[in-house]
């Protein structure tokens, strides 16, 4: 082996062990999480509990309030909910007393953290309006098709700053060219829920199907955190009434800890054994695929916990089940290599064709399984999505392992094989 080889392969231990470490340890410099480890993943209602809140639907024009509008506020809530990167939920409806029930997982035993602070929000009306200055309504909810935050540049200044780009519908922007041609000279105000947000100066006629909402005073993560909730209860639509809340309580875990211990450790010796096994059977490849998936697993935790993903036991064994995947991919890399160094072509060669031969059939096994994750999310809700989520997220990230990360690395092993098949697997050395 070359020394450039030898460099690699260390590098790539390095970078292993580095990955491990953050994935367990995370990064913290005085009271400021810089990276937030496998300790700082949220855990579901299954596992660790949460909050329960009872809102009770008021009309405030004493209209009836229907079992279609308590169904519309579910899914505001929903949406709501899982802008908030929130999906272990559980939503119950009580057509009789008109009362919404929800439960969602927070960790009560950190006091730092007010376990009530990721349901603010979920009561407002977020009915939007764009007025003149008579207090005429011009645009409002409906003529929105949806709000995203955005903290890119908005002048010429070239400065990223927080704010709410609106899309509006085709019938919203004929309407928006009116108003701003109405206007111009003018202020137009934004109203959400009756709270004046923005009074943008209309300078022309605007024909565009967007609009900016930038926020006011405060720091750069005041302005983020208000631009966020703006755009998350604009995007979510408005619930048709009112709702008060008339109860919150804690609940307890439906599992509890020691069920989550019990996974953690059944994926850990799972983890274990498949290595063992890989590398009995394919040796230095094997050692390979353990390095690899030790890269792989660390990213995934990094992943998930620094997205705020919600880890629930349905979304260990999503989890579980992309390690599989992953390994399934380094199987059928390494039995072509196999296959090809039992021909007798040269290392580079057989290498090249193994990944080559082997790529159509993982991609494929790879796509069918990200299209079930898909159908999972966009159909699923609550656990199932949180399901459907890290199964993806893990399916998509074992295909770059097995593309990049156990490619890069088996390629510096490979000039072994012209000297010794046996290390590659093989029973029969290649003469």
């Amino acid at each position: 082996m070359k020394k450039g080889n030898i460099l690699k392969i260390v590098i790539s231990l390095v970078i292993m062990i580095l990955l491990a470490y953050l994935a367990i340890f995370g990064i913290k410099v005085g009271d400021t999480t810089i990276v937030k480890g496998i300790r700082d993943i949220k855990t579901g209602l299954d596992i660790s509990g949460g909050v329960s809140i009872v809102y009770q639907a008021e009309s405030e024009d004493g209209k009836e309030i229907t079992p279609a509008d308590l169904e519309k506020s579910k899914a505001v809530i929903q949406n709501r909910l899982e802008a908030k990167n929130i999906y272990d939920y559980i939503i119950r409806l009580d057509t009789n007393t008109n009362q919404i029930n929800v439960e969602i997982p927070a960790d009560t035993s950190d006091t730092s953290v007010d376990p009530l602070a990721a349901v603010e929000g979920l009561d407002q009306t977020a009915v939007v309006q764009f007025r003149d200055s008579d207090g005429n309504v011009l645009l409002e909810g409906d003529d929105i098709e949806s709000a995203q935050y955005s903290d890119d540049a908005v002048d010429s200044t070239g400065i990223g700053t927080p704010h709410v780009i609106l899309t509006f519908s085709e019938e919203g922007t004929t309407k928006f060219a009116s108003a701003t041609e109405e206007l111009v000279g003018q202020q137009m105000p934004i109203y959400l829920d009756e709270e004046c947000i923005a009074s943008p100066m209309v300078n022309s006629k605007i024909d565009s199907s967007t609009a900016i909402i930038t926020v006011g005073d405060g720091t750069y993560a005041e302005k983020k955190a208000t631009a966020e909730e703006y755009a998350m209860l604009i995007d979510s639509g408005s619930l048709p009434f009112n709702l008060n809340v008339v109860n919150k309580e804690y609940i307890g875990p439906y599992v509890g800890q020691q069920a989550l211990q019990v996974s953690i450790k059944a994926g850990a010796i799972a983890l274990a054994l498949v290595c063992i096994v890989m590398i009995v059977k394919y040796r230095l490849p094997g050692i390979v695929s353990t390095i690899a998936l030790i890269i792989y697993t660390s990213l995934l935790l990094l992943i998930i916990a620094n997205t705020g993903t919600t880890m629930t036991l349905s979304g260990i064994a999503g989890l579980i089940l992309s390690i599989g995947m992953a390994v399934d991919a380094n199987v059928i890399i390494y039995e072509r290599l196999k296959e090809e160094l039992a021909k007798k072509l040269a290392y580079k060669k057989a290498f090249d064709k193994s990944f080559k031969n082997a790529m159509t059939t993982i991609i494929d096994g790879n796509i069918t399984t990200i299209i079930v994750a898909l159908v999972l999310y966009l159909l699923g809700s609550g656990m199932v999505k949180g399901f459907g989520i890290v199964l993806a997220i893990g399916v998509i990230l074992s295909l770059f392992t097995a593309v990049v990360v156990t490619k890069f690395i088996l390629k510096q092993f490979m000039p072994l094989a012209g000297k010794n098949t046996r290390l590659f697997g093989l029973k029969k050395e290649v003469e």
